[in-house]
């Protein structure tokens, strides 16, 4: 991963999202089970009921990828409409390096997200779709 070899970073947080967040997560758990790498996975849940409107097969990978996670945290104990902004506050917060799968579109969560690791002079590496 050329983050971990790039910037040295050995800790890495999801926001267990559908999509690019659960591919991310289930990335840095398998490298690390295969013990290719010295690294944990820390998942930034914005609520308990997150899965709540989700498929099956969605709600049973993310449950299979928080048994194997390092930590997790909840960052509320039900959904509110700004719970998904301070999730991704966190994960910025927490973090020296951002990783963001971004469009460009400058609107949205993901956008919001890349705008406040800029405003916090955060090193972000975009993977373009």
């Amino acid at each position: 991963m050329f983050i971990i070899n790039e910037y040295g970073v050995t800790h890495f947080i999801s926001g267990m999202a559908v999509g690019f967040d659960m591919d991310f997560a289930e990335t840095v758990l398998n490298l690390r089970d295969e013990e290719r790498y010295l690294i944990t996975l820390e998942c930034a849940i914005p609520c308990y009921d997150q899965t709540l409107k989700w498929s099956k097969p969605d709600k049973s990978r993310y449950d299979g990828l928080l048994r194997r996670t390092d930590r997790f945290i909840v960052i509320s104990d039900q959904y509110t409409p700004e719970c998904m902004f301070k999730r991704n506050r966190y994960m910025v917060d927490k973090s020296d390096v951002i990783i963001a799968f971004f469009n460009g579109v400058k609107k949205g969560g993901t956008w919001y997200t890349v705008d406040y690791a800029m405003k916090k002079n955060k090193i972000i590496k975009f993977i373009d779709f």
